[in-house]
């Protein structure tokens, strides 16, 4: 009987002992890790760099064949609202009510030209332009009397007043090619001033 008690002991404590052999091993027992360590295993977030200015450039100048501009007829009242392509802004235009455009196409389409050196940033508005009818008629007149092939909207420097801040063009005509990005083209660029420009719109004078 007390072999059969010493054996029953026996087995108690040897199964006792391989209980405890995995505390023994465990993270208990190790150093806490140090400031670094914790540092290293939980990196805080990347720093999001956020630009001076986030809207900034220089402006294009735009252009529409002559043919396209007169097409349009006499008369005609032309609404413009810029319109990002990703690389530039361009202007699209609306003749008419506005009331229909949210439904139509635009009526006008610029195209971008040679890069203007006047810029825009902060402080600047993209506010919607307009050429009155009287303003489009003295361009058709010109483009007549010159037989120009391209009408150019060449950016106005917008810390300039009357319209502060307020991103407008001035109107020239001229026969060279506006798309042609060449070395040689500012000195083959000749323009004839129209003496319009667009009016911010509501415009400042509308005829």
């Amino acid at each position: 009987m007390k072999k059969i008690f010493l054996l029953a002991s026996a087995f108690l404590f040897f199964i006792l002992l391989v209980l405890l052999l995995p505390s023994c091993n465990n993270n208990d027992a190790a150093a806490p890790k140090s400031g670094t360590a914790v540092t290293a295993a939980n990196p805080a977030p990347a720093a999001v760099a956020v630009p001076a200015n986030l809207l900034n450039g220089h402006l294009d100048t735009l252009w529409i064949t002559a043919a396209n501009f007169t097409a349009l007829g006499n008369g005609s009242r032309i609404t413009f609202r810029f319109y990002d392509t990703l690389d530039a802004f361009t202007l699209r235009g609306w003749t008419g009510n506005s009331n229909g455009w949210n439904d139509r196409l635009p009526d006008v389409k610029l195209f971008k030209g040679r890069e203007s050196p006047v810029t825009f940033g902060q402080g600047s508005y993209f506010g919607n332009l307009q050429i009155s009818p009287n303003q489009y008629n003295t361009i058709r007149q010109r483009l007549t009397a010159t037989g120009a092939t391209f009408v150019l909207f060449c950016p106005v420097n917008p810390t300039v007043p009357p319209t502060a801040g307020q991103i407008s063009y001035n109107i020239y005509l001229t026969s060279d090619e506006p798309g042609d990005f060449s070395p040689s083209f500012k000195y083959k660029f000749v323009v004839d001033a129209t003496g319009v420009s667009t009016n911010p719109s509501p415009p400042k004078n509308s005829n």
